[in-house]
């Protein structure tokens, strides 16, 4: 058998073997890189047991200690990572290469990526960052106060760069922050912008401001370690003086009117008035009760009746001289006793009362009398003779209750 006629079953099989080693490339990569955040992705037609993609990394100052290659197994996501490439100093590049065993593709994309957070750099692709969130609060005094955190702190608190870098951006202490220079543009104000720097974690700047505007718009941009940091626009409205902050401003000045009366009356009173007491025998006030009032007396308090039948007095000749009674000094309650005045003296005539009302009778016969009255007439008095002193040699006698 001519071995000619085998010629063109070899030459399949070598077509065949040559197919089996060739893998085709990913498809459709792109790069997204802003605030530190750095993904690559990629697309594949079919994805074959055992397939791999590798990324590979390549920089223009070194990679300080990063690696050179990323590998991404499916089913992971056909995407990688690489947010650890942002030193502003480095310009980097990238490809994406499909492997299956000892079989690789073709790199892709044909030129690579490549970007930077240089933002002077020549490359295409340049990252940057957004400006921190600003705090605007409007003053009394036609101003208003912008603050915001030091961006190196927002986005590279977590990406800390190494040893190398940092030698080479002079850095004195971990703690040292680089310089960041931004820029305020009032929009409605002609252009007018000012150009401040801020080395402190959280930056202040107060910027005067036109009154007669209803509201301030303002744009604000920067760059901190070469990296920009884009510009981002805001606007405020003035402060509303209202009549409600007139109030509070009243209240507060009658509150410290009040206060300061307060105290004045307090420093007078402790000046006037003596800190011990005076001694009871300087008081006039007790003095003048005493002399007026005398001692104070338990008070008494009896029962009045009053008498249903006329009273008996005795005559001035039937008077006991020995059973003269010295009046005393404390006050006592007496009953009336039916004795004419002094100037009148005393009359032999007297008329004797009838059953209608209480009468006086001459002092004769007063032991019949009494037997009379005590018979015919009941009597709430306990008849007990007392004799009074009226006058001088003048005697009484009488009866107490």
């Amino acid at each position: 058998m001519d071995l000619s006629t085998f010629h063109p079953v070899f030459l399949i099989l070598a077509l065949l073997k040559a197919g089996e080693a060739h893998v085709e490339p990913p498809t459709n990569v792109t790069f997204h890189c802003h605030n530190v955040h750095n993904v690559l992705k990629w697309s594949y037609n079919q994805l074959l047991p055992g397939m791999r993609f590798r990324v590979d990394i390549q920089s223009t100052n070194g990679l300080n200690g990063h690696p050179n290659e990323v590998w991404v197994e499916p089913p992971a996501p056909l995407q990688a990572d690489v947010s650890f490439l942002s030193d502003p100093s480095n310009d980097y590049f990238l490809t994406v290469t499909a492997v299956i065993g000892q079989n690789e593709s073709d790199s892709a994309p044909e030129d690579g990526i490549t970007f930077t957070y240089f933002k002077d750099s020549p490359v295409k692709n340049k990252c940057s960052v957004d400006f921190p969130s600003v705090n605007v609060t409007t003053k009394q005094d036609d101003t208003i106060l912008l603050r915001f955190t030091h961006p190196w702190l927002v986005y590279y608190k977590s990406h800390s760069l190494d040893t190398k870098s940092r030698k080479k951006k002079h850095f004195e202490s971990e703690q040292q922050l680089p310089m960041f220079s931004y820029d305020v543009v009032f929009l409605q104000e002609m252009g007018r912008h000012h150009r401040m720097n801020c080395l402190d974690s959280v930056c202040e700047e107060v910027l005067s401001v036109n009154a007669s505007q209803k509201k301030h718009c303002l744009k604000v941009k920067g760059e901190v370690n070469k990296i920009l940091v884009k510009a981002a626009e805001f606007c405020t409205t003035p402060l509303d003086e209202g009549p409600s902050y007139l109030i509070y401003v009243s209240i507060a000045v009658a509150l410290s009117v009040l206060c300061a009366v307060a105290v004045i009356f307090m420093l007078y009173r402790k000046k006037t008035t003596p800190s011990t007491p005076l001694p009871s025998t300087m008081t006039f006030t007790n003095k003048l009760k005493q002399w007026t009032f005398g001692v104070v007396q338990d008070t008494v308090s009896l029962p009045q009746v009053e008498p249903t039948t006329p009273t008996l007095l005795l005559l001035p000749e039937e008077i006991d001289p020995t059973t003269i009674v010295t009046p005393s000094m404390e006050p006592e309650v007496r009953l009336p006793i039916g004795l004419p005045t002094e100037n009148e003296g005393v009359s032999d005539d007297v008329e004797v009362g009838n059953d209608e009302g209480p009468g006086y009778m001459a002092g004769r016969g007063l032991e019949e009398e009494e037997e009379l009255c005590s018979r015919d007439f009941p009597s709430g008095y306990e008849k007990r003779p007392v004799l009074v002193e009226l006058a001088p040699d003048e005697l009484a006698e009488g009866y107490r209750g």
